[in-house]
């Protein structure tokens, strides 16, 4: 075992990479660092974006014909598309996890995009509520990583439970964005 374990990671070292012009600039594109501001964020800061996001996905909810417009202007409020590709994989994306953009993002919320023919528009259900209840948050100078369940309360007073992990950077003017945003249902037995 310790031998074919040494041929593999003699091949991987041996074997060069082919990498074309393509490849090198796809995958920088998807690479980048969060600044740092110097200025602190706060658990009122991150219950504050949080609230902004869940009262985002209602408003789409509620636009109607308005709701694309309404979703690329809450995703370029909410998330850090200005410092490069984000973390973001939605709880209902399987075809297309990853979606670093801010293209990627509307579609997921709103659908009617021909790159992303899984998306059924998940704000439009419509939800009436948004509720998180955080489980852990760990700060480090202006970033912040919260781990926990957010609540989906539909028309019937249903509510739907989704597991999520996300990253917040404060910016320089205050602003705290979403860099980073993990969602998926419980796991079901």
């Amino acid at each position: 075992m310790k031998n074919s374990f040494k041929a593999i990671i003699a091949a991987c070292v041996i074997t060069p990479t082919l990498l074309t012009a393509e490849t090198v600039s796809k995958e920088t594109a998807l690479v980048g660092t969060l600044p740092d501001t110097g200025v602190e964020i706060t658990l009122d800061d991150i219950t504050a974006a949080q609230k902004m996001w869940g009262d985002a996905v209602v408003a789409i909810g509620k636009a109607g014909d308005k709701a694309h417009a309404v979703a690329t202007e809450a995703a370029k409020a909410a998330y850090s598309f200005e410092l490069g590709a984000i973390q973001f994989k939605p709880t209902l994306a399987s075809v297309t996890p990853f979606r670093p953009d801010l293209e990627g993002t509307v579609s997921y919320f709103v659908a009617g995009n021909d790159k992303y023919k899984e998306d059924k528009g998940f704000a439009l259900k419509p939800w009436t509520k948004v509720r998180f209840d955080n489980h852990t948050v760990k700060t480090f100078g202006n970033k912040a990583l919260v781990m926990g369940h957010y609540y989906f309360t539909d028309k019937t007073g249903k509510e739907t439970k989704v597991e999520y992990s996300k990253g917040y950077v404060k910016m320089k003017d205050g602003r705290v964005l979403l860099f980073l945003q993990d969602s998926s249902l419980p796991y079901q037995k």
